[in-house]
């Protein structure tokens, strides 16, 4: 990595041919980044579609849809002409970030396909350990390619693993897991239990009936859950909790009492103590 003013970084950027363009999606830089304490970016506009991806620490990511931390397997999208600031959100934590930025015919519907939009740029615990590994081998095939934009066998080998890492994102519920005893290309329980989650998050469900409503033992539950999704299932609920209730608030027809009760917090105190461990501020002071 080469050292900058703000961050320890190493940028690729791609010259895509006429070749690639042909296609629907070709990338045009990538890299990877450990932030120094004073890491600030914008406000600033780009020209294309950039995923950024939270290997570690957390992020501030401020848009024209609002505000949002993001916590390491979380990503968000800048789209073109949107203007976009993100920093460095708790300094005593290291930020560690990824990006690939792209353009082409089919980048918004991919896009779209994943929930992403300009209102929505930020995808929660959707990186699993099979992004983490697509990801990096992403970056070194790059990095051991020194005249990548000549060489359409290269080209081609982007292309198949850019539209890789899509189809990873795009499994929403579903997995794949190699173990020992079994190999599984699906987990419809999984995709049960995050619509039950989605559901009754606000009921004051346990784990342990998740597990029941999915059919697998609870401690064989958390363990696929948290490799799939990237979090254990109780910090899962904790983030639609806490997502659930700043949607409450900006609605500003209720008190934050109110809303406290409404998402399952037995008082003010344990709600706002809550509130402000994921979000860094009060839910009075939200902005």
């Amino acid at each position: 990595m080469q050292e900058f003013p703000h961050e320890y970084a190493q940028h690729h950027y791609l010259n895509p041919n006429e070749f690639i363009k042909m296609s629907g999606l070709w990338c045009i830089r990538v890299g990877h980044n450990v932030a120094k304490p004073n890491y600030q970016v914008g406000p600033k506009r780009i020209e294309c579609y950039s995923l950024h991806f939270v290997v570690a620490g957390q992020l501030l990511l401020q848009s024209e849809s609002g505000e949002a931390i993001l916590q390491p397997n979380d990503l968000c999208c800048f789209f073109p002409d949107e203007s976009y600031s993100y920093r460095i959100y708790e300094q005593k934590e290291t930020l560690k970030l990824v990006w690939i930025a792209f353009q082409g015919p089919q980048a918004l519907q991919l896009l779209h396909s994943l929930g992403l939009t300009q209102t929505t740029p930020v995808l929660r615990a959707r990186c699993s350990r099979e992004i983490w590994t697509k990801l990096y081998a992403f970056l070194q095939f790059i990095s051991d390619q020194p005249d990548e934009a000549e060489d359409i066998g290269f080209s081609t080998g982007l292309q198949e693993q850019l539209y890789g890492i899509f189809a990873i994102l795009m499994k929403g519920g579903k997995t794949i897991i190699d173990e020992k005893t079994n190999n599984v290309d699906d987990l419809p329980w999984l995709k049960r239990s995050l619509d039950f989650m989605q559901l009754h998050a606000l009921e004051g469900i346990s784990i342990k009936e998740v597990a029941e409503e999915a059919g697998v033992h609870r401690s064989y539950f958390s363990d696929i859950f948290k490799k799939r999704i990237g979090v254990s299932p109780n910090r899962y609920l904790y983030r639609l909790k806490m997502e659930k209730a700043a949607a409450l608030i900006s609605l500003k027809d209720r008190t934050i009492t109110e809303v406290a009760y409404s998402v399952g917090y037995p008082s003010l105190y344990s709600f706002s103590r809550a509130f402000r461990n994921y979000y860094g501020y009060s839910p009075e002071n939200m902005p």
